[in-house]
């Protein structure tokens, strides 16, 4: 079954159409029904034309010619070198669109192309490394593997992983995810990153965490510890260690954490973008299991307590009101 494309990848899409076939009026005629079904089309419509526009935007003079000549009819040497370079503009022309393309309609292409694993929303997968250690990615999240004789290097470049790691002295084996680096002591521990946040979480074990980038971090974790990053403040916590990387089972469980860190958590696992359009509800605190697999259904569970509603106004995009 074909996956469902964003307001994005679609708009993207009619993006290059209409400048293919730009006198044909059914394409015209489904385009306008499109883009008047949702706001989020015309949205996603004004951003593309923004981006891309840029490109169409500089213009390439043409100078027209005619070839007066008699004899052999053969065209100036001069028009010569001007049709070559005209098709070798239109070639490079061409040569950028399809590039451009490439990078709209696949999502996240540049970071597919600098990982060695990547996860669609709502997949996830089990990675056996040669060592004998594995890792679990959840859904989009990317990695990037550098394993040597001397080293074992892994690189989080987003989303989250479970980490179960064969213990070699010889060989240490580092995450660095966000602005920390974790080296493993023997352990089982869980990683996440977003943006400037990151949070490691250890199930088993021991590890030792240290800062990037001017933040100040040296610190030992064990098993129920964690921390969380975010810009450079850091927090030290803890929680049941058997809770960490339940996600692996499908479960998310909340130990009084806000609305808002839920919504976080769950949006890896839909293709549906959620936004919350209520500040108070945002900050409530739930408490509870709740299924992954079915991150609408957790989610209308998650907010009903509190008055919250959760209204589909496409299957990309979902609002969560409150009263």
């Amino acid at each position: 079954m074909t996956e469902p494309r964003s307001p994005d990848e679609v708009a993207a899409g009619w993006y290059v159409f209409l400048r293919e076939e730009p006198d044909d009026r059914e394409l015209r005629h489904q385009f306008e029904v499109w883009l008047q079904k949702s706001p989020v089309h015309q949205q996603a419509w004004n951003e593309i034309n923004e981006t891309l526009g840029v490109l169409s935007s500089a213009p390439f003079e043409r100078k027209k010619s005619s070839v007066t000549g008699r004899g052999s009819g053969s065209a100036p040497a001069n028009d010569r070198v001007g049709v070559r370079r005209v098709r070798m503009a239109s070639l490079a022309g061409a040569v950028m669109a399809a590039c451009v393309a490439a990078f709209v309609l696949v999502p996240d292409l540049s970071l597919r192309l600098r990982a060695d694993h990547y996860t669609q929303a709502g997949t996830t997968e089990d990675i056996h490394l040669a060592d004998g250690s594995e890792v679990i990615l959840a859904p989009r999240s990317a990695l990037a593997i550098h394993i040597n004789a001397r080293e074992r290097r892994i690189s989080l470049l987003r989303g989250e992983a479970y980490f179960v790691v064969h213990h070699d002295a010889d060989r240490p084996f580092t995450v660095t995810a966000g602005s920390v680096t974790t080296t493993d002591i023997g352990t089982a521990f869980d990683t996440r990153t977003e943006g400037d946040e990151t949070s490691v979480a250890v199930r088993e074990g021991a590890v030792h965490v240290s800062g990037l980038g001017g933040i100040s971090l040296e610190r030992e974790l064990r098993s129920g510890d964690r921390i969380d990053v975010k810009g450079t403040r850091v927090d030290v916590g803890s929680q049941s260690p058997e809770t960490i990387g339940l996600w692996r089972d499908g479960m998310l469980v909340s130990q009084g954490n806000t609305i808002a860190e839920m919504v976080a958590v769950l949006q890896p696992w839909t293709r549906t973008r959620i936004i919350i359009a209520h500040d108070t509800l945002a900050t409530r605190r739930v408490s509870g299991s709740y299924d992954l697999r079915h991150p609408e259904a957790s989610l209308q569970l998650i907010v009903h307590p509190y008055g919250g509603k959760v209204m589909s106004l496409t299957p990309w995009f979902a609002v969560v009101t409150g009263r």
